[in-house]
């Protein structure tokens, strides 16, 4: 009897252990079709060119990013005093950037290749994955992907490079000019930025 229950003790541990196991392979799909697409960008390097390697980026982006959760975070306490259509707006401007600031960055290529290093629970149900951006005769660059589960598929809501994080800096920046200037003002600048990735980059 004794043997039974600690037999079924340890089961029962063992379970969340697996169900974590296959999460992480599943979000690891996820995180492995954005760097597959963001080397497949920097291959085709100038021959591509910025327009190109936007084509190649665009639909991945926008299915391997979740930008609601995103622009909650990196508006803080400013995203409840939105309009359902300044949310959209906003959403809809900060995809074209991160498509736009992927191909403007990610246009040449040495060898690069992202290698998995680890997977991690933290809390709320996502996942911390850790890669290394590899190059010949480089240091490698660490990247680690902070993923959740939105209506059954992971997505990426932030990434951490080198231990600066792409989306506390965002909060920072977008902040403090909705702050000082206002919402539009903010929208502005994100187009700005966009049009200056396209044109510097032609």
């Amino acid at each position: 009897m004794l043997l039974r229950f600690f037999l079924a003790f340890w089961l029962l541990a063992l379970m969340p252990l697996a169900a974590r196991s296959d999460d992480a392979t599943e979000a690891k799909k996820t995180v492995d079709r954005l760097n597959g697409a963001l080397v497949e960008a920097m291959k085709g390097g100038t021959k591509m060119g910025y327009n190109g390697r936007y084509k190649k980026l665009e639909p991945v982006i926008r299915e391997t990013f979740e930008f609601e959760a995103v622009s909650q975070i990196a508006l803080g306490a400013h995203w409840k005093k939105l309009q359902d259509d300044q949310k959209l707006a906003f959403m809809n401007k900060l995809r074209d950037l991160s498509i736009a600031t992927y191909a403007a960055q990610f246009k040449e290529y040495g060898g690069e290749s992202f290698q998995f290093d680890s997977s991690q629970d933290i809390k709320n149900g996502r996942l911390l994955l850790r890669y290394n951006l590899v190059a010949p005769n480089e240091k490698p660059i660490k990247f680690e992907y902070f993923v959740g589960q939105f209506n059954g598929q992971w997505h990426i809501i932030n990434i951490v490079v080198d231990g600066i994080s792409d989306l506390a800096l965002k909060k920072a920046q977008y902040t403090s000019v909705i702050d000082r200037e206002g919402f539009n003002a903010l929208l502005n600048k994100l187009g700005q930025k966009i049009s200056d990735y396209a044109k510097n980059n032609a």
